[in-house]
């Protein structure tokens, strides 16, 4: 793919990442070029500080969607204590390039984004595996904070019925089931008496890739009646370490302290 640079010269970026598809100089103002060349790829980016040549790189499997966050105010908010948005705020987008490393079909983007961090390290990469929160622990203050967004997250009432709906008929975890009066009764007696969860189970966090939106869950059975599967499929995979995202979408970790 012939990349749409304009350089006459050979900058760090290009000494650096030489296979570069496209290179924004300056992001603020190729939104409309971004869309023409990037709507509906998969693949591999890159925010390049030509300040200090430090730079981050990640992977998304809708491209457009995933620069995109990088301009809505809400972002920077929600993510004030990333690296990278903390270095975006600190020196303005005019001072950063956008690079396109590569695009990708959706099933070797995180296979090549990997690649990527392992060859280059980058400094504004916090976490060392790609697209996924395994292997970084996050300080006690940050856990609180992840967990009180979680606990405050409010849903628009579109989103909320979509959620009621999906939960309704058939896909009812009680369609087709009816209890006993005895169970009934137990049931009700249980939850009069209960004051806590009497099995707490450990805090979760879910990154959808297709939206690149992360939720932190308080437990692994919330997690599978979220994702609408089954307990014993996510021990399965935390037994066998499986990497590969649940479904091909969700990077599922667990927040052992």
């Amino acid at each position: 793919m012939k990349s749409n640079n304009n350089f006459t010269t050979h900058s760090q970026d290009h000494l650096i990442f030489p296979d570069a598809v496209f290179r924004y100089d300056d992001p603020l103002n190729q939104r409309d070029q971004m869309y023409k060349d990037l709507n509906k790829k998969s693949g591999i980016y890159c925010w390049f500080n030509k300040l200090n040549l430090k730079f981050y790189i990640g992977s998304s499997l809708n491209l457009i969607n995933r620069i995109n966050d990088y301009y809505q105010v809400q972002y920077y908010k929600d993510k004030e204590n990333v690296t990278i948005v903390k270095a975006l705020v600190k020196y303005g987008m005019a001072n950063f390039k956008l690079l396109i490393l590569e695009t990708t079909t959706k099933d070797e983007t995180l296979v090549r984004e990997q690649n990527y961090l392992d060859k280059f390290k980058p400094e504004y990469n916090i976490l060392t595996l790609a697209n996924s929160s395994l292997g970084h622990k996050h300080s006690l203050e940050t856990k609180e904070l992840m967990k009180q967004k979680a606990l405050g997250r409010k849903h628009s009432l579109e989103v909320r019925k979509r959620m009621s709906d999906n939960r309704k008929g058939e896909n009812s975890n009680f369609f087709g089931k009816k209890h006993t009066e005895e169970n009934l009764e137990k049931l009700r007696k249980y939850a009069r008496n209960r004051v806590n969860d009497p099995r707490p189970g450990f805090p979760m966090e879910v990154l959808d890739l297709e939206t690149n939106i992360s939720t932190v869950y308080k437990s692994m059975r919330e997690v599978a009646r979220n994702l609408k599967t089954h307990l014993s499929t996510l021990l399965k995979r935390e037994r066998n370490e499986t990497k590969k995202p649940f479904r091909g979408r969700y990077i599922i970790s667990i927040k052992r302290s």
